[in-house]
């Protein structure tokens, strides 16, 4: 949660998504001031917003809202549907005449030859298509599966990304697949503190002083007590120069500040 401030409201929230690296459904903003442009320059203003990151459990929630109503609707109209049938049985029905029922029987008698003499060939046919469409299953059920989650092992490019500090490759590679979940072991270079939050530096691989490899990996803003995030380091400080591992959403690249922003999923000491 954080205060940030702009000409207008707009430009506030802009800069405080901006700075958090979310996007307006994944925050609350509470408007504190709307801000006054003043006369001719003078008594002019700022506007300033509080926006709060919504916890994991306010996410989920969020997104099952569509669905459940969606289920609401489905469930209303099949209560309509099964009233419009009972509704229907209940009108009295008049039964056939004598005359009617010995054509009707007539009329049956020969569709029903009509169709034995038919259901052969269709039965031959539908052996045939159901012993196709079993094998074509039985294909498509032993197909690898593409993983959702990108690692080394999967990706070549996430590997490539991994062993170089190139501003170019880091660019093409953020175009390609930002929102994309990654996967990795890093390091924590940097936590720096801003007021009860934290700044988290992580570079891939384990922890040298004096040697860097690949991008500068960003956490921005982020909470580490009580934060299900870091759930695996059971009550552990989180301190520079731990190794862990890393599973996280790619977010923007700031190419000034040679910064790749993650929205981070879970992270474990190793």
């Amino acid at each position: 949660m954080g205060n940030y401030k702009g000409k207008n409201v707009d430009e506030a929230i802009e800069n405080g998504l901006s700075e958090l690296n979310l996007k307006k459904s994944e925050v609350k903003i509470n408007i504190i001031d709307h801000g006054n442009a003043g006369i001719f320059g003078f008594f002019e203003k700022e506007a300033e917003v509080e926006i709060t990151p919504l916890s994991p459990l306010e996410l989920k929630v969020k997104k099952l809202i569509p669905y459940l109503i969606g289920v609401a609707v489905i469930f209303i109209i099949l209560i309509s549907v099964i009233i419009g049938v009972y509704s229907d049985k209940s009108t009295t029905v008049s039964p056939p005449s004598s005359t009617q029922t010995s054509s009707i029987v007539e009329k049956s008698i020969e569709k029903t030859s009509e169709s034995s003499s038919t259901s052969q060939s269709s039965t031959s046919i539908s052996s045939s298509s159901t012993s196709n469409s079993s094998s074509s299953t039985e294909a498509s059920s032993t197909s690898p599966s593409q993983s959702a989650v990108i690692t080394t092992e999967n990706n070549e490019d996430f590997k490539a990304l991994l062993q170089t500090e190139d501003s170019s490759t880091i660019t093409d590679f953020i175009k390609k697949y930002k929102d994309k979940i990654i996967e990795f072991d890093g390091n924590i270079a940097d936590l720096a503190k801003v007021k009860s939050k934290y700044d988290i530096l992580i570079h891939s691989g384990d922890y040298y002083p004096d040697r860097v490899s690949g991008p500068n990996f960003k956490i921005p803003q982020i909470t580490i007590i009580s934060n299900p995030i870091f759930n695996s380091f059971n009550g552990d400080n989180i301190k520079t120069g731990q190794n862990v591992h890393i599973k996280a959403k790619i977010g923007n690249y700031n190419s000034t500040q040679d910064l790749v922003y993650l929205s981070p999923i879970e992270v474990s000491p190793r």
